[in-house]
């Protein structure tokens, strides 16, 4: 197996550094862009399956790919989504800690044990994506080339349960 992973396209929220997991944005002419060099890249790869997130962002940055490798079957899997940020969705680092300071300080300290209201936990996240991993463990131990077109916090997880031992460390706002 041969397994390729990427992140979807830019979106306007990512320029404007907002959380916006579980929001369904499109994106943006640069993620556009992204997309058309991605796929190119991937023009000559054969693929045979192509898994995605049930996102906006991720089918409009896996569709050319998908044109391209007519063949390929294509899995959607809203367990792939991003995590869920709650109150703190459409928001940047500056608006959340004026809106809710206490929370914020204590997510800089702890990402991984703090939850914002509404928010979906690092636990059930992880869970959630592990889910998707292991639904489709038989394709990713056969010989079939692989993509999986997701989001930044997922591939972290898969990485992780791949990598054992990896750490990735939340960017500091």
């Amino acid at each position: 197996m041969t397994l390729f992973v990427t992140r979807h396209g830019e979106t306007t929220l990512n320029q404007q550094r907002k959380f916006y997991g579980s929001l369904d944005v499109s994106i943006d002419e640069k993620g556009q862009q992204q997309a058309a060099e991605l796929a190119e890249k991937l023009s000559s790869q054969p693929l045979d399956i192509i898994i995605r997130s049930d996102t906006t962002r991720t089918q409009e940055t896996a569709q050319r790919i998908i044109d391209d490798h007519p063949n390929a079957t294509v899995y959607v899997n809203g367990d792939l989504n991003e995590k869920g940020f709650g109150d703190w969705e459409g928001l940047n680092a500056d608006e959340i800690e004026a809106q809710d300071p206490v929370t914020w300080a204590q997510w800089i300290e702890k990402p991984f044990d703090v939850t914002p209201n509404g928010a979906e936990s690092f636990a059930t996240f992880s869970n959630r994506v592990l889910r998707a991993v292991k639904a489709y463990q038989a394709i990713l131990a056969s010989d079939a080339n692989v993509l999986i077109v997701a989001h930044l916090g997922t591939l972290r997880v898969i990485h992780q349960f791949w990598v054992p031992g990896t750490v990735f460390l939340e960017p500091r706002f």
